[in-house]
């Protein structure tokens, strides 16, 4: 993880150099801040209580702030501060309790609290930009490369019977760092010199390995892995407003 943050540090510190040194020369140095809707899919997206990949992962929000210098209309170079936030599925997780325990413990009441899914990082790459209407309206595609950081939901499930003791289930929230990628497409609207609005929408993924997640269980018996790998892949469609700041 140090390794990581280090490397990552740096990527930040040299884009910033070259921001600063950016915005004494021809190109336009922007910053934009978008907000949405993040959509999970695939494994993150999944409610199979059995299998530790599926994430349970609901709509959840998405925010960015998008900065860069533009080095003519087509290429500009990209940073993206990135974040999320997934709604965990707690009503799915309380339904596959039902199903698991239908034969075992058909009398048995089941409740679950959860928290959420959440990831931020920062990415870095290029976008092109290709005019529709010149000078007004541009097609944009980006790709980018980064780190994210992902906190994991802390889950309590409780199962309750008449006179039996209750049966608790407590997975602990847990965070990892792990490499991310952003492919990403949007339309870009200038309303002036220095203005823009922005409609975006960017595949995230990324795999982040979870390790030592605290797992504690009583009067039931629960084989899970107290490390696990998710992978978080998201749709997020945002939409915002930039600034060109030189």
């Amino acid at each position: 993880m140090k390794r990581h943050i280090a490397f990552s540090s740096g990527i930040i510190l040299v884009f910033n150099l070259f921001l600063t040194d950016a915005m004494s020369q021809e190109g336009e140095v922007y910053v934009s801040i978008g907000a949405g809707v993040s959509i999970p899919l695939a494994d993150y997206a999944k409610t199979d209580f059995s299998k530790e990949s599926s994430g349970f992962a609901g709509i959840g929000g998405a925010f960015n702030i998008n900065f860069g210098y533009r080095f003519n209309e087509y290429i500009s170079l990209t940073g993206l501060l990135s974040g999320g936030v997934n709604r965990y599925d707690y009503i799915k997780l309380q339904d596959e309790m039902y199903k698991i325990s239908a034969d075992i413990l058909p009398e048995t009441k089941w409740a679950v609290e959860a928290k959420s899914w959440g990831t931020g990082g920062f990415l870095a790459g290029l976008t092109g930009s290709l005019p529709i209407v010149s000078n007004t309206f541009y097609i944009e595609a980006r790709a980018l490369a980064g780190f994210m950081y992902t906190y994991s939901p802390a889950i309590y499930i409780t199962g309750t019977e008449t006179a039996e003791e209750d049966k608790t289930i407590n997975i602990e929230q847990s965070s990892a760092i792990s490499w991310s990628i952003d492919a990403g497409l949007g339309l870009r609207y200038n309303r002036s010199r220095k203005q823009y609005f922005i409609l975006n929408a960017d595949y995230i993924y990324a795999q982040p390995y979870f390790k030592n997640v605290y797992t504690e269980s009583s009067n039931i018996t629960l084989l899970r892995d107290n490390e696990f790998t998710q992978i978080i892949n998201t749709i997020n469609i945002t939409i915002g407003i930039g600034y060109i700041v030189n």
